[in-house]
């Protein structure tokens, strides 16, 4: 091995191992994912629909809670995903449109416990 080759696997080991030091560090993650922020949209909405245990349009949602249609678009599709929130096509329109509402604490907590 050269001089020059040495160094740089002298190098390239220093950094392998600093790395692995590293990840041992825990960090702090302030916007940890899964979580619902205080005032955020999805916090809003879901506020909203569970003071309110009907059914309503995207449209509807949008003029109650004051935001945006893609915040809205946002907040229900991680709500959805979340079971917080259950859809079904209107019926009344093209059954491409949904309509929402708020899963039920009864209905929540036995889906989260379905295996």
């Amino acid at each position: 091995m050269t001089n020059g080759a040495a160094w740089t696997a002298h190098q390239l080991m220093t950094a392998s191992s600093r790395r692995g030091l590293a990840l041992e560090v825990p960090r702090y993650n302030p916007r940890p994912a899964g979580v619902i922020r205080d005032g955020s949209a999805t916090q809003v909405v879901l506020a909203f629909m569970q003071r309110r245990p009907l059914w309503f349009t995207h449209r509807q949602i949008v003029q109650e809670t004051g935001r945006s249609p893609k915040a809205v678009d946002w907040a229900l599709l991680y709500l959805r995903a979340q079971a917080l929130v259950e859809c079904v096509p209107d019926a009344h329109r093209n059954p491409r449109y949904l309509r929402y509402r708020a899963v039920l604490a009864t209905s929540a907590s036995s889906l989260r416990k379905s295996p």
